[in-house]
């Protein structure tokens, strides 16, 4: 009995504040108030009042670098986790941000001066500010670029996808340069080697058209020498073979999925849902006003 009191008491207390918030001069001013929130919000959310900001995208799958999985896979195959890492922090490098500043004069668009104390760094920290790159759980790596042109949002996530291979090509050429000499120069002191002990045998009538003969020991310990030696040349020159021709085989180019397109309407600010939160706000708000005015009316 008590608990059905209890729920009558709670039902009439519930019509009381609904029948006082329903009123017609109250439901006016509030349909007034919340239309005029609605549009005070579109309008100061418009482009008269916040330059519109574009998003663009371009999704890639980092390529092998590897020139030895490159040849057994035939060129095709996507890179190991590692090598996903490593590409995204070039196209994350100041590298990077300085390419992208020689190519869309961005220090002159964002009015910074690279004169002064820190301008540089205060251009790096604005540009990362509008790009965002990170992989994505499928392994493949996002590149989203906003901007205040749209096509220049969609240019430039494109850009960066191209100076990322450029830049990772330039940094791995010096290191196989590097690669290739070494393999060179062992391969032609080996050969030198292999030329003194041809001259050798030869001058001790043990080398006889390219082959070893000799009855004693001595002989024998010149034949193994001899054959370990053109051994040890085949393998050397086998490697500087190897990467003589990686040098001629350009590095793979990323796989580029998803290029990157001018947006269709602007990414920032999103002017429906700002408009459709101050609504709600008034909404509320002006509801708990007036439970309250009622309350202070009633005492």
């Amino acid at each position: 009995m008590k608990g059905s009191f209890l729920s009558e008491n709670t039902q009439k207390m519930l019509k009381e504040e609904l029948s006082w918030l329903f009123r017609r001069g109250f439901l006016k001013w509030l349909a007034i108030g919340a239309v005029a929130s609605f549009l005070l919000v579109w309008l100061f959310s418009s482009p008269l009042f916040i330059k519109p900001l574009y998003r663009s995208e371009a999704i890639i799958f980092v390529p092998l670098t590897l020139f030895s999985q490159q040849f057994d896979q035939q060129g095709i195959g996507f890179g190991s986790d590692a090598e996903i890492d490593g590409h995204i922090q070039i196209l994350q490098s100041t590298r990077m941000l300085d390419s992208l500043d020689a190519r869309f004069d961005l220090a002159r668009q964002y009015n910074i001066d690279l004169s002064r104390p820190g301008g540089v760094k205060q251009l790096y920290d604005r540009i990362k500010q509008n790009i965002s790159i990170q992989k994505t759980r499928y392994n493949s790596v996002s590149v989203s670029v906003l901007a205040d042109d749209r096509e220049m949002a969609a240019n430039m996530a494109n850009t960066i996808v191209h100076l990322g291979d450029m830049i990772k090509e330039d940094m791995l050429l010096e290191n196989r340069l590097a690669a290739y000499h070494f393999a060179r120069e062992l391969y032609d002191q080996k050969l030198d080697e292999v030329d003194a002990l041809e001259k050798t045998l030869s001058a001790s009538d043990s080398l006889v058209d390219g082959r070893l003969f000799s009855t004693h020991s001595p002989g024998r310990r010149e034949l193994i020498t001899y054959e370990s030696q053109i051994w040890e040349l085949a393998e050397r020159r086998n490697r500087y073979e190897t990467l003589r021709k990686s040098l001629e085989v350009p590095l793979p180019k990323s796989y580029v999925i998803s290029p990157a397109v001018a947006a269709a309407g602007p990414a920032w600010p999103p002017r429906l849902l700002l408009s459709l939160a101050a609504l709600g706000v008034f909404i509320a708000s002006m509801v708990v006003v007036e439970l309250l005015r009622k309350d202070v009316i009633k005492k």
